[in-house]
């Protein structure tokens, strides 16, 4: 048995800015007019520290008592900004989820620094079934993202599978993605479908680096043939 972990934003949606503009709105309502999101790397955070980061360079240092009230705020605002405007399904993600859905050996997961409050509202708006991801880790759930995986992984085992990290794949569109995946041992595919050139990826030492999903069985499959020889 496999576990496919894959990242949200940028990997299997665009999501036109949605999520900062809703963040924005909420954290100058909860931390006054100064809130600002500009300068901050949003691939491969997570939604807490992209919070905590915005309320630093402001110096507040009282975020974390004002953490939940923000999340849940923004959970409020976000439905509300995808009424103005959806996100947009990557193109040949239908076809992969379809085809590793189908696959009996292929258990398939999530792993996003999104509150977990937020993927079914970014998920449905692109039309994706959350129901067949059975193993996932939001960024609420964890401090960092390789602990994500770590909670994944767990989570897989507890299901009765054996939690063997080389059949671990962890799917996204950052470093932070394929960094996460290394510190625990799993494999790694960087998909150039978020803000990183594939030449940019390639330098992050990812186990396979594609240009998009298109085929992602069949690079899978090949992946767990030859584990030692990233291209």
């Amino acid at each position: 048995m496999y576990l496919v972990l894959f990242d949200i934003d940028g990997t299997l949606l665009r999501g036109q800015g949605v999520g900062s503009r809703a963040m924005e709105r909420v954290g100058k309502r909860v931390l006054g007019p100064a809130f600002t999101l500009d300068g901050i790397e949003f691939g491969g955070a997570l939604d807490p520290w992209i919070f905590r980061e915005a309320a630093r360079r402001i110096g507040r240092d009282d975020a974390d008592a004002f953490h939940a009230e923000f999340r849940d705020a923004y959970i409020g605002e976000l439905a509300l900004v995808l009424d103005e405007q959806r996100p947009e399904l990557i193109a040949g993600v239908a076809a992969a989820l379809a085809e590793l859905a189908s696959d009996e050996t292929v258990t398939l997961g999530l792993v996003t620094g999104n509150y977990a409050r937020a993927v079914p509202l970014k998920l449905a708006a692109v039309g994706i079934d959350m129901s067949q991801f059975v193993v996932t880790a939001f960024g609420d759930e964890g401090p960092t993202r390789p602990e994500l995986v770590r909670l994944a992984v767990e989570r897989w085992g507890a299901r009765g599978a054996e939690p063997a990290p080389e059949r671990v794949v962890v799917i996204g569109d950052t470093p932070r993605d394929v960094d996460c995946a290394k510190r625990n041992g799993c494999r790694s595919v960087a998909v150039a479908t978020g803000w990183h050139t594939l030449e940019q990826l390639a330098q992050t030492g990812a186990d396979r680096v594609v240009a998009d999903l298109t085929g992602l069985r069949d690079l899978l499959r090949e992946l767990w043939k030859h584990p030692g020889h990233p291209s």
